[in-house]
């Protein structure tokens, strides 16, 4: 079964994701295409095809029935990962919740749900499977995904929506923003930290593999509330994820770190954004520092702090602020370069021995991932050099 001439709806078309699933349902499955459009400064990619574009956003109930109307299949991509927890809950949740409302009301033939393996977070070592647990969490994201999982799904169970949830591992490939664009940055610009010499495993799936099980899980019959992990044919591990992008850039840039040295260097970061600690970098700026010096109360507090203070701790608190120098982190020699340090969630993904199994997607979609991990770097590396990224 394809989608030819079929009419199909893909909120968050504008995206990363979406975009490339526009393109292949247009150019492959001579689909009739159907965009909700939240900001149309970002349709240059897909602005190129024959496909309607709809202003609205999944947040607005009427823009979404509008976009609904006459479709046989709806693919919800869209996710504000741009704004605050607040609003990405408010389009992650209530945005889903209106996709399924209008679906139902207009009896679309098929809802295609695309959620995260995120919501097993933090994964366990071992197999991954749809049935394993989802342990508690404080991450927004993590949580924000699993209540638009449960909602689908009960509205499968209450109104019998005609859904298929898909989770896909770590998405790379051409104009992936975090992990090809990000990756490229991160290196250029500083270091990256890994820990266990890198040896983690990093599960990832190319952008095309998982468009392929996203049209499956559009057209293939008897999934119906049915859920599927999507990822590449196997693991690979950190360190070697991370070379392959040095050996594109033609540097190294990652560093071996303890778990707990990390965890200490995010600590140390929490604590120097706090306003105090903001506050203190401010007055220290070469531009501020002369000007403050130069008001009456500041230099009369001074003179008071300086008769109050031993000479040392005068001197010392006196070049501090004089030469804004602050203690050197101690990174094997290369201390002049800016550490992109994870957040505790990458941190436990750079550690966990987590191998996602793709046995049901295999049996019951028949998903097959076509791109290796060579292959797909060969195709990244050429998206890499076209956009001057590298």
């Amino acid at each position: 079964m394809t989608l030819n001439g079929k009419k199909v709806l893909v909120t968050g078309g504008t995206g990363f994701i979406g975009s490339r699933l526009v393109e292949r349902l247009v150019v492959e499955q001579r689909a009739q295409v159907r965009v909700l459009v939240r900001h149309f400064a970002k349709v240059p990619r897909i602005a190129r095809f024959s496909i309607e574009l709809v202003p609205g956003d999944v947040s607005n109930p009427l823009s979404v029935e509008k976009a609904v109307q006459g479709c046989d299949v709806v693919f919800h991509c869209a996710y504000d990962f741009a704004s605050d927890a607040e609003e990405q809950k408010r389009s992650g949740v209530s945005g889903t919740r209106n996709v399924c409302d209008a679906i139902i009301k207009s009896r679309t033939g098929r809802m295609v749900h695309l959620s995260t393996f995120a919501v097993y977070a933090p994964t366990v070592d071992g197999n991954l499977t749809e049935l394993s647990p989802w342990p508690r969490t404080k991450n927004s994201y993590v949580a924000i995904k699993r209540k638009a999982e449960r909602l689908v799904l009960s509205f499968h169970e209450k109104h019998e929506l005609p859904v298929v949830v898909l989770q896909p591992t770590l998405v790379y490939g051409p104009f992936s923003p975090h992990w090809t664009v990000g990756t490229i940055q991160n290196l250029k610009t500083g270091l990256v930290p890994l820990t266990h010499g890198g040896e983690g495993y990093c599960n990832l799936v190319f952008i095309d593999d998982l468009i392929e099980a996203m049209l499956l899980a559009a057209t293939q019959p008897d999934v119906s509330g049915e859920t599927f992990l999507v990822s590449g044919k196997e693991p690979i591990t950190w360190g070697a994820y991370y070379r392959r992008f040095e050996d594109m850039l033609g540097t190294q840039a990652t560093t071996e770190r303890s778990e707990n040295e990390i965890l200490q260097m995010i600590k140390d970061r929490n604590r120097a954004n706090q306003p105090t600690a903001r506050l203190v970098n401010l007055v220290r700026q070469p531009s501020v520092y002369p000007y403050l010096l130069s008001l009456p109360g500041i230099r009369g507090s001074l003179r008071l702090l300086k008769k109050g203070l031993p000479p040392s701790q005068w001197n010392s608190l006196k070049s501090h602020f004089v030469s804004g120098s602050t203690p050197v982190s101690r990174n094997n020699g290369a201390s002049a370069k800016m550490i992109h340090l994870p957040d505790k969630s990458l941190l436990a993904l750079y550690a966990s021995k987590t191998r996602v199994s793709i046995d049901k997607a295999k049996h019951r979609l028949g998903y097959e991932p076509k791109v290796a991990f060579d292959e797909g770097m060969d195709l990244t590396e050429r998206f890499v050099r076209w956009a001057g990224l590298g």
